[in-house]
């Protein structure tokens, strides 16, 4: 997302402004503005999506309380896209249902190594190629969380809605703004895309889980049953002020949609699934890192499935095994789906 050049000139222009030197003294309300949420948008990237802060908590705040104070003076300068605008009051006692730009399917199960050498078969069987031919698979963790949906249109976030019943799902867009995960203005434009959904799944972290339930041990409050629904229902507090308490992060791994100003698909553009959940990366979104692998053959996914079969238990979020899909989106689209699933994707 940020070349290495701009990171320094990034963490540069932060140490001015937390001296709050002669040269940003010079700067107008509106400069200021402007740069304070560039700046508090990469140090958010820097602690939320790689886990590597460049300042401390107390110098991002810092920052954060000079934004406040520009756009307290100046309520014109607020923007939508603001760090300051993420909390919003705009959340209604009766959750909205909203369709899914395209349906949010099932995934097929599989439970050993003779399940996907199956699985592999029938993909050769419906793409007509040879038994000995070797397919590249994309292989990820199920993330077991809750499944959410997110729409960029003119690279700004706009809506974000539960899974639901896969076609509809409940609106929750001030609670997602609240994630700083989830970036509220992403550069989709870049690539020609006007309009898009993403998907993935808003988790907690194992080691806040556990904090969590000893705080309301403490406080003798009942204890959270498990991270999966803590963070699923944390999708859905009334109060986003709340939503933040929950410690949710957000991680995406798959672009659904995508079309122009025309509304003609550009999804085109990406030859594989994993092209795409790079590009995603790029613009700071959260996408699974190591534990993510292009295999070349059935045999290496089986042996990357296995592997993090092991690693399941020391890898700080909770997973459900794993996801193989069919690397390839021209090969994904001659596959084609079932009314539950794609064929082109198993979960192991």
């Amino acid at each position: 997302m940020y070349s290495k050049e701009a990171q320094i000139t990034l963490y540069e222009r932060s140490k001015h402004y937390l001296l709050n030197d002669e040269t940003v003294q010079q700067r107008t309300p509106e400069v200021r503005a402007k740069d304070l949420r560039e700046l508090i948008a990469y140090h958010e990237w820097r602690y939320y999506v790689l886990d590597d802060p460049t300042i401390s908590d107390f110098e991002y705040d810092m920052l954060y309380k000079q934004l406040e104070a520009i756009e307290g003076e100046f309520p014109d300068l607020i923007t939508p896209d603001s760090p300051t605008q993420r909390v919003s009051p705009d959340i209604t006692e009766t959750a909205t249902t909203v369709p899914h730009l395209i349906p949010m399917l099932s995934l097929a199960n599989s439970y050993n190594a003779e399940d996907l050498t199956e699985f592999d078969e029938q993909i050769k069987r419906l793409l007509n190629m040879p038994a000995d031919a070797d397919i590249d698979y994309v292989v990820e963790p199920k993330f077991d969380g809750g499944s959410i949906a997110l729409v960029y249109e003119a690279d700004h976030l706009t809506r974000a809605a539960t899974r639901g019943n896969g076609v509809e799902g409940e609106e929750m867009t001030a609670n997602a703004r609240v994630l700083k995960s989830i970036p509220l203005k992403a550069a989709f434009s870049q690539h020609g895309i006007h309009k898009v959904e993403i998907r993935g799944e808003v988790l907690i972290r194992k080691d806040v889980f556990k904090k969590m339930n000893d705080a309301r041990a403490k406080q003798g409050l009942p204890l959270f049953a498990n991270a999966r629904n803590t963070a699923s229902g944390g999708l859905r507090i009334k109060d986003p002020k709340e939503v933040v308490h929950r410690g949710l992060e957000a991680f995406m791994y798959t672009l659904g949609y995508a079309v122009n100003e025309s509304g003609k698909t550009v999804l085109d553009q990406f030859n594989t699934h994993d092209e795409s959940i790079e590009m995603l990366g790029r613009l700071g979104f959260k996408v699974p890192g190591e534990e993510r692998k292009v295999c070349h053959n059935i045999r290496e996914v089986a042996d990357f499935c296995m592997l993090w079969q092991e690693r399941r238990e020391e890898y700080p979020y909770e997973i459900d095994g794993m996801v193989v899909k069919v690397n390839s989106r021209e090969l994904q689209e001659r596959c084609g789906y079932t009314s539950h699933h794609p064929r082109w994707a198993i979960a192991f």
